[in-house]
C-alpha cells in the first residue's frame, strides 16, 4: 500500500514556539516535540507528514507589519496555501490549524468572524487540485481550532491580543458548526488541551504538543 501523504499547515504552534516570560524572542520545540512530529511518530511508517508552520501566520490577512525579508501579505494563510500545497503534492490530506493570529484586537474579529475565515482557506484548497505542469487531486482537508489563549502576563502580547481569551473559547464551537455547514472535518484542540498553558499564556507547553499529536494521530486514522 502506498504511503499517505499529509501537510500541516499552521502558525507559531505548528512552528513550535516556546512560550518565554519576556514574550520574544523565543525558539522552538524539536521536531519531535511538536504536535505535528508526535502525530507523524504515532501514525507511523505508513504515512508521510511534511509540516509548514510559520509564526504570525493568519488565516486571510496580511499582517500588520513587514519582518525583516519576510512581507505582511506572506502571513495570509489563504494567499500562499496554493504553493504550499503544490510543493507536496500528491496530497491525501492537509490539516490547517490556524486561527490564533487571527485574534489580534486590531482585527477586530468575532469567534464566527474567524471560523468562517478558516473555512475559507479551507475552500481555496479544495481548489488546489491540478498543479504546476502536473495533475493531481485537490486534497482531503481537516481544519483544526486552535488551543484558547490564556491570560498573557506580558504587557506586549496582552495588548496585542486584547479581548481574545473569550473570543479564542468559543472558537472551537464555532468553528465545528461552520465546518459541518461546509462539509469539511474539523477536530476541536481546546476540548483536548485546555487554554495555552506556556507561560507566555499563548503557547501550547510541550505536554500539550505531545497530547494534541496523539489525539489528532487517531483523528487521522478515522478519515
Amino acid at each position: 500500500m502506498a504511503k499517505k501523504k499529509i501537510l500541516v499547515y499552521g502558525d507559531s504552534n505548528t512552528w513550535g514556539w516556546v512560550g518565554v516570560e519576556e514574550a520574544f524572542p523565543s525558539t522552538r520545540y524539536a521536531d519531535e516535540d511538536r504536535w505535528a512530529g508526535v502525530m507523524a511518530a504515532e501514525l507511523g511508517d505508513d504515512y508521510d507528514v511534511a509540516v509548514d508552520g510559520l509564526t504570525v501566520r493568519a488565516t486571510n490577512l496580511d499582517d500588520a507589519m513587514d519582518w525583516n525579508a519576510i512581507k505582511a501579505d506572506m502571513f495570509n494563510g489563504a494567499k500562499t496555501l496554493p504553493a504550499a500545497i503544490a510543493r507536496e503534492m500528491p496530497l491525501d490530506l492537509l490539516i490547517i490549524a490556524l486561527g490564533t493570529n487571527d485574534l489580534k484586537a486590531d482585527t477586530n474579529r468575532s469567534a464566527e468572524d474567524i471560523a468562517a475565515a478558516i473555512i475559507e482557506v479551507a475552500q481555496v484548497a479544495q481548489g488546489c487540485g491540478g498543479g504546476v505542469a502536473y495533475h493531481y487531486d485537490a486534497p482531503q482537508v481537516l481544519v483544526v481550532s486552535p488551543a484558547p489563549v490564556n491570560d498573557m502576563p506580558h504587557p506586549d502580547f496582552a495588548a496585542m491580543f486584547e479581548g481574545g481569551k473569550a473570543k479564542s473559547e468559543a472558537l472551537g464551537a464555532a468553528l465545528k458548526s461552520a465546518a459541518g455547514v461546509a462539509g469539511f472535518d474539523s477536530f476541536d484542540a481546546g476540548a483536548l488541551t485546555g487554554n495555552a498553558a506556556g507561560v507566555d499564556g499563548l503557547h501550547m507547553s510541550q505536554d500539550q504538543h505531545a497530547k494534541l499529536g496523539r489525539a489528532i494521530a487517531d483523528k487521522v486514522r478515522g478519515l
